[in-house]
């Protein structure tokens, strides 16, 4: 009769043996998915959050641009008007003073 203890036991231990392992690796393997799970929420949840940012933002920066747009109008428009009556000013300058 062998020494050794696997040798000992009977087909129907060592599939009860081999059963059990499996049932623990699965269960391993479960815990680590939940936890992967979790963490997937989580950066999901970052994710959207980050996204509600970015629209927050872009909105913004697409009114700083209407904003911007509208100055850079006025400047303009004050800028054609100075520049007319500078045009003006030389004009007279050229025509001198009628004396």
């Amino acid at each position: 009769m062998p020494d050794d203890h696997e040798a000992r036991l009977t087909i129907l231990e060592r599939a009860q043996l081999l059963h059990d392992a499996t049932l623990r690796r699965h269960g391993e393997m479960l815990d680590r998915q939940d936890e992967h799970m979790s963490r997937l929420d989580r950066l999901t949840d970052q994710q959207l959050a980050l996204n509600d940012q970015l629209k927050d933002l872009t909105a913004r920066l697409n009114q700083e641009q209407a904003l911007h747009a509208e100055q850079l109008a006025r400047h303009e428009a004050i800028m054609a008007s100075l520049a007319q009556t500078l045009q003006a000013i030389k004009d007279m300058l050229d025509r001198g003073n009628g004396h």
